[in-house]
């Protein structure tokens, strides 16, 4: 049922899709039991055919499961080597070695720009929040350019940017969420 309601729901890779939804149960149970987050609450939520999203009584779930890996991965930093933590900086280029992997990238901060080299996660949000005629709002989705935004003003698709500037794929970035909630294609 949910890979019925996710193909409906527009998306245009299968196998994604088959992985998102295959996945997920395991997914929720995997945040429970590592993050001891209570998601015992399940709401239908739109474009849902039945109850599948997973939150607790706090009022914003998604920041309480944020705050929690936030958490352990402060504990990773303080504990190990494996992590650091970089605060009021801006990663802005990726690193790339003689074979094209990636092997760091570049931030700044006040005002100068530092170099971290080993393993990137890139983790990022969406675009929706820049309105700029080079922004990938109105690479994709010019007909969205007027509408408000649930997106923070954080959300310029830096990260997507930094990605695709070094040869990553982005897929289904016509799929925009406007306000009030909602997709429109």
């Amino acid at each position: 049922l949910f890979t019925s309601d996710t193909l409906k729901g527009g998306a245009k890779k299968p196998e994604v899709v088959k992985v998102l939804c295959g996945n997920s149960g395991e997914d929720v149970d995997w945040l429970v039991e590592k993050f001891n987050l209570d998601l015992s609450l399940v709401a239908r939520l739109g474009g849902h055919s039945a109850p599948r999203t997973h939150r607790g009584k706090e009022r914003f779930p998604g920041m309480t499961i944020t705050y929690a890996l936030i958490q352990m991965l402060e504990k990773v930093a303080e504990r190990t080597d494996k992590a650091r933590i970089v605060t009021k900086a801006r990663a802005h280029k990726l690193l790339t070695g003689p074979a094209g992997a990636c092997i760091g990238l570049i931030y700044e901060k006040g005002g100068l720009d530092f170099q971290e080299h080993g393993p990137v996660i890139l983790a990022t949000g969406g675009f929706g929040a820049d309105f700029t005629q080079q922004s990938l709002l109105a690479q994709y989705r010019p007909d969205l350019m007027h509408l408000p935004t649930t997106n923070g003003e954080h959300c310029t698709g830096d990260g997507i940017k930094m990605g695709e500037a070094i040869g990553g794929k982005s897929i289904d970035l016509e799929w925009v969420q406007v306000h009030p909630t909602g997709l429109v294609k």
